[in-house]
């Protein structure tokens, strides 16, 4: 199946695939720890080839550096091992934090790959400090 190849040749998925809490089932699904997944699609008909989802799907378990456009004028990025490609969503992996971002596909607009080994100097995952919430720092006054 191509999707496990793709989840073979990363160092990072692999780790991932080896840890005691992941199931791989018969019908390609999986589940690591809470998280779960359905089997990945196939992005290999005619209107696909060429996508966003074919290009990403083609390079599960590399780490990326993704730019959303939120509204018109708000760009906002995310970081993480590429777990999987679903036909409308994203799904990033955030080792350091050890969670899962799931995230429109519809408003990426850049895609960063980096070199084995190499990631950003910046975490792009951590929330500002303007929302109030304990921990998040200070609420923003008007």
């Amino acid at each position: 199946m191509d999707r496990n190849n793709n989840w073979d040749r990363s160092p990072g998925m692999q780790r991932l695939r080896n840890r005691k809490d992941f199931q791989e089932m018969e019908d390609g699904s999986s589940q690591l720890d809470n998280f779960y997944h359905p089997p990945q699609p196939s992005f290999d008909s005619e209107e696909m080839r060429g996508s966003m989802q074919a290009i990403l799907s083609q390079n599960v378990g590399q780490y990326v550096v993704v730019e959303f456009l939120i509204g018109t004028q708000e760009i906002i990025r995310k970081q993480g091992l590429l777990y999987f490609v679903g036909r409308s969503f994203v799904t990033l992996y955030d080792e350091a934090a050890n969670n899962f971002i799931v995230c429109d596909i519809f408003s990426v607009k850049f895609v960063y790959f980096y070199m084995p080994g190499d990631r950003p100097r910046f975490n792009y995952n951590l929330l500002p400090s303007v929302s109030g919430e304990p921990g998040m720092g200070p609420r923003r006054t008007r």
